[in-house]
């Protein structure tokens, strides 16, 4: 169906704008708790250094991108100055997203509604957790983030099933059904605390007659917002990557049947982006945490990254959590962003690239892969209450 026959029959919003009207790159941070965080950060990290992140006019986030969203933003409302590879970098966005991520904010959380001082508070839960955000990456008003580059925090409206948006650059806070509010209502954490409402561990949020859960419900990738009017697209994904019997034992009969829908709407707009990508549709790059190295038909690629045995088996089977991460966690995710990143960019998206900067690891003393084998090997475990 051609695209003058789709226009005509009312799905023009189906296709992406005529390339003359597209403006502008995005940069798409999926969910998946700290363990997105920390692998965005990494990218992040890259894409700075090659002077691609500075040309981003949109960053779209859900839950644990969200979070590392928020600790860029912030760096940026404090000052004037784009955060320079080096030390501007690490002391305004690594070292404080790090040590956030060492951080248990999940267990007090979620369990504060169980308190019988907080049985008629509806929105305990979330309070909590975006009083967390709010003394780690998320401090002050959606108002004070600027409004270029453009920062879009995404949640799931649970009455209408869609997508809502917290946007920074249009200055609006909602969805088309429930219609738009202005951001001077919202405090940035409150936002993220919005966008990471895990289901199952959090309760919505409740606003009015609005229910926010987690932004991945609806579109894990971020993707809604961007992909039909920019230029150039690129997505870091953290979701998750389950193998065949996952080791959480017994609780897995009764959470497959949810799992595979939330899988399966996740690689249909994987897919559908990466066709766009090679159909030359659209214009970017993807990367994710189960990405392997050696399918980026680049032979130099394969030695770049950590190898397809380790990442499937070890680094995409870290567990999707606010809990504490260990530091070898935090620099392995760090360092498989950071060589990703570098890897898609260079073989898709290229033309972005203002600066060939050499590759500077985060961690070189955790490219050890047998290193990585034994301190990660509980990493896909999930404590009740806490790790430590």
């Amino acid at each position: 169906m051609s695209e003058q026959t789709t226009t005509q029959h009312g799905f023009k919003s189906y296709l992406p704008k005529p390339r003359g009207e597209r403006r502008g790159n995005a940069l798409c941070l999926s969910g998946g708790g700290y363990r997105a965080a920390l692998f965005h950060l990494g990218g992040m990290r890259r894409l700075n250094e090659l002077g691609v992140l500075p040309k981003i006019n949109t960053f779209t986030s859900v839950s644990g991108g969200s979070i590392v969203a928020a600790q860029l933003a912030s760096c940026l409302a404090r000052s004037s100055a784009w955060p320079k590879p080096g030390a501007a970098w690490d002391e305004g966005v690594s070292e404080p997203m790090r040590a956030f991520t060492r951080t248990n904010i999940r267990t007090q959380a979620v369990l504060s509604r169980f308190h019988p001082r907080n049985w008629l508070r509806r929105n305990v839960s979330s309070e909590a957790l975006a009083a967390r955000y709010a003394d780690g990456p998320a401090p002050g008003d959606l108002a004070d983030l600027p409004k270029h580059p453009s920062f879009v925090l995404c949640a799931t409206d649970l009455n209408f099933r869609t997508q809502w948006v917290f946007d920074t650059g249009n200055q609006r806070v909602g969805d088309e059904d429930t219609g738009f509010g202005p951001v001077q209502e919202w405090t940035l954490a409150r936002a993220v605390a919005a966008s990471s409402c895990l289901p199952g561990a959090f309760p919505a949020m409740r606003v009015g007659d609005v229910e926010l859960s987690d932004g991945g419900m609806y579109d894990n990738l971020g993707l809604e917002p961007v992909w039909r009017d920019h230029e150039a697209v690129l997505v870091s994904s953290a979701a998750p990557s389950f193998p065949p019997r996952p080791r959480i034992g017994p609780l897995w009969s009764s959470l497959r049947y949810s799992i595979i829908l939330l899988e399966q709407a996740t690689d249909v707009r994987k897919r559908w982006l990466i066709a766009g990508f090679i159909k030359e549709e659209l214009e970017g790059a993807y990367w994710g945490i189960d990405s392997k190295p050696s399918n980026y038909e680049d032979g130099d690629s394969a030695a770049l990254g950590y190898s397809d045995g380790l990442i499937a088996d070890v680094i995409s089977q870290i567990r999707i959590d606010l809990d504490v991460f260990s530091d070898a966690e935090i620099a392995v995710l760090e360092n498989h962003g950071y060589l990703m990143a570098e890897i898609a960019v260079q073989r898709h998206a290229d033309q972005l690239i203002a600066d060939g900067a050499p590759l500077q690891v985060p961690h070189p003393d955790w490219l050890d892969e047998a290193k990585v084998r034994h301190a990660l090997r509980d990493s896909h475990k999930t404590k009740l209450f806490a790790r430590r």
